[in-house]
């Protein structure tokens, strides 16, 4: 069997992701900053420098890797903002390099694409991201030629019923309260909210409020998106750890693993993080100089299912656990994370959107849904991912097709 075609589908949808979070399109310029945090403290030290880009629709680039027998595999690259790069690296780069391959070495073909660009310094990034996407696929692929899912393939599972948790939407404190009670009622018991926009001693008031709301029912996490220094820091992690949060995530700008390893031997609270680091180096330094306690890698970010699984190993090294970072994606992203999930020892929770907001770019696109019930997950059994596109829902959202709504 021999790989035949490398395709790409960009695909789109409209969203509310940053109107749940209380966010807008950051089209500013540095002298506007001011306004993404609302009214600050003079020495609070949060103008927004750190806030992510966000596009105005939904969307992500899917991979399918066809062999010359006609099984085919799907993956993803984590590519919010710009799928073009990822487009172009796999069309470019990548593609030539894998046509008439072998599709089940899966680690060689991981090794020869990494070291492509790895001695021009392209060792994380777009690239990792586009590395992942063929990485996924080609597990995908592997499961269907074997007849096997990919937790199988793995060595696993430890469990396919998968722990989950997802953020709050809601613009109001009784928004957001009604939001975690409809939440708990579904089965979650643990449930995100966000720092790092306004005001932190206001927005301190409302993760207390909506945490006592569903205390001793579900927990409350946090996550501040790397907007404050460690002194900051360190002032909110004591408040949250009074109020039981379950972690403080990524409270510090991801280069800081000074101020993370200090904020981490300061606090009782678990720090989170992770979703930015791409590799199993990146995440050996991080742990090894003990700043985080939980880490989130991101499957379709962080080299797909193959790096993903070391990852796993050395955060278990640590006797550290992982969780998987599941913001924005298909469904792709959520079945690689758990079938990745189920073969780890040392997985505590999957990321997801929940039925109140649902992914538009998520079962829609599907034959049949993954299944949620009573705050878990289900690992698609089918062979591969397990799971199945819908060929007109996914055309109909191909740039190429899609109309916005209104």
């Amino acid at each position: 069997m021999k790989i035949a075609n490398v395709e790409t589908f960009h695909i789109v949808a409209d969203r509310d992701y940053m109107a749940e979070m209380g966010l807008r399109p950051t089209r500013v310029l540095a002298r506007d900053r001011h306004t993404m945090a609302g009214t600050v403290g003079a020495l609070d030290r949060n103008e927004g420098r750190h806030l992510c880009a966000y596009p105005a629709q939904e969307q992500t680039l899917l991979v399918r890797v066809t062999s010359d027998t006609g099984l085919v595999g799907w993956g993803e690259a984590h590519s919010p903002p710009v799928p073009g790069v990822a487009k172009a690296v796999i069309a470019d780069l990548f593609a030539p390099l894998l046509l008439g391959q072998d599709p089940l070495a899966i680690e060689v073909l991981w090794d020869h694409l990494y070291a492509s660009m790895r001695l021009r310094g392209h060792g994380s990034g777009f690239m990792l991201e586009s590395l992942a996407a063929i990485d996924i696929a080609l597990w995908d692929l592997a499961g269907k030629a074997l007849d096997l899912p990919v937790y199988q393939l793995l060595g696993g599972p430890f469990n396919t019923a998968i722990p989950c948790y997802s953020g709050l939407p809601g613009d109001t404190l009784e928004e957001r309260i009604s939001a975690a009670e409809q939440y708990v009622e579904q089965g979650f018991t643990a449930l995100k909210l966000h720092l790092g926009r306004n005001d932190w001693r206001g927005d301190l008031a409302t993760i207390e409020a909506v945490a006592e709301s569903v205390g001793g029912r579900a927990t409350v996490m946090v996550d501040a998106h790397g907007a404050y220094d460690t002194r900051t820091a360190t002032q909110i992690g004591r408040a949250l750890e009074r109020m039981g949060v379950g972690w403080l995530e990524d409270p510090l700008p991801p280069e800081d693993l000074d101020g993370y390893a200090a904020l981490c031997a300061a606090l009782d609270l678990p720090i989170a993080s992770g979703e930015t680091e791409c590799t199993r180096w990146q995440f050996h330094e991080k742990l090894r100089r003990h700043a985080a306690d939980v880490i989130l890698p991101d499957i379709c970010r962080a080299g797909g299912i193959s790096e993903g699984r070391k990852i796993a190993l050395v955060a278990d090294l640590f006797n550290v656990p992982w969780c998987a970072h599941v913001s924005m994606g298909s469904s792709i992203h959520v079945a690689a994370a758990l079938h990745l999930a189920a073969a780890s020892p040392n997985f505590l929770i999957c990321e997801y959107r929940g039925a109140e907001r649902p992914n538009p770019l998520g079962d829609v696109l599907l034959q049949e849904p993954i299944h949620y019930e009573a705050g878990h997950l289900h690992v698609p059994p089918g062979p591969g991912l397990g799971i199945a596109f819908d060929d007109d829902a996914l055309e109909a959202h191909s740039i190429d097709s899609y109309t916005p709504v209104g």
